[in-house]
């Protein structure tokens, strides 16, 4: 018996459903498939880690370790092909009042400015303290990733991730864990034209929009 490749099937189904004799639309719903297909995967480039990744892809580090059956610590390889989990751009669900009990990342009269919708960006003297927003686990701590400098990201209960970008010094080591208000490190300009501290929060894997954060 003859086995034919998935991808003919496909192809001919399209044209059937669609009675399309246009062979432009045929071509795009084939580009379509493969779009679809191929964002399934990812092929772990030069300076990558899982952070790095979830980070640029919006996907949940922890789910993207399970996917891979990945064990600490978490080493992956250039040209690795890493599974993805379902990615989605949908904004998830967070509780506002659980986010209100939080510690102000900096000093409490500290006002960010806001970029990209996600970051709260705010600019104080190099050796400001930074401090945890709560308790949580230290999973990054330091230039791990390019274009953030010094960074801090701290795991919290119910998927929620932090991230402190910028910093000078740091206190804190991969493993540590951290309570709430704890000092983590000081305000820097590393990889920055000025001292500041880029802050974001992650639920998820997805940014939390800025709007939605108050301290």
């Amino acid at each position: 018996m003859i086995k034919i490749p998935f991808k003919i099937i496909f192809l001919l189904h399209v044209l059937v459903v669609s009675s399309c004799s246009s062979l432009d639309v045929l071509k795009e719903n084939y580009q379509n498939f493969l779009s679809t297909s191929s964002n399934k995967f990812y092929v772990v480039e030069e300076g990558d880690s899982i952070w790095s990744i979830s980070i640029k892809l919006n996907l949940d580090p922890q789910l993207l370790i399970s996917n891979n059956n990945l064990n600490k610590p978490y080493i992956i390889y250039p040209d690795q092909k890493l599974a993805l989990y379902k990615y989605s751009n949908i904004q998830p669900s967070f509780n506002k009042d659980y986010i209100s009990q939080w510690h102000h990342p900096l000093k409490v009269n500290s006002k960010p400015a806001k970029e990209k919708d996600s970051w709260l960006v705010y600019k104080e003297s190099k050796g400001t303290p930074i401090h945890s927003i709560y308790q949580g686990k230290i999973v990054v701590s330091g230039p791990d990733i390019p274009g953030y400098g010094n960074l801090v990201m701290i795991s919290h209960p119910y998927g929620y991730l932090s991230l402190y970008a910028h910093c000078d010094k740091i206190f804190v080591e991969q493993g540590d864990e951290v309570g709430k208000g704890a000092v983590i490190a000081h305000v820097g300009n590393s990889e920055a034209p000025h001292p500041m501290l880029r802050f974001q929060l992650r639920k998820g894997g997805q940014p939390v929009s800025a709007s939605g954060i108050n301290f």
